[in-house]
């Protein structure tokens, strides 16, 4: 599985072992353009939601390709 691979590999670039990824991730395979764009602004979102800024844009780790969003 790509979660198996990927963990092996960040385990050894990080010099350790054991659980990678977190229990409760999800999985899903974007069907089509509106369910990225949903992902998109939901990914977007999460530090709003979160109470760390009132704005996605203030985000220093956020990045959208010049003229996808507004």
């Amino acid at each position: 599985s790509l979660k198996k691979y990927t963990a092996l590999r960040a385990n050894r670039a990080l010099g350790r072992q054991g659980p990678f990824w977190q229990d409760e991730s999800y999985d899903h395979v974007v069907r089509d353009e509106k369910e990225l764009e949903r992902t998109i602004w939901y990914v977007l979102e999460n530090p709003v939601e979160a109470g760390l800024l009132r704005d996605w844009k203030e985000w220093q780790w956020s990045y959208v390709k010049d003229g996808w969003v507004d």
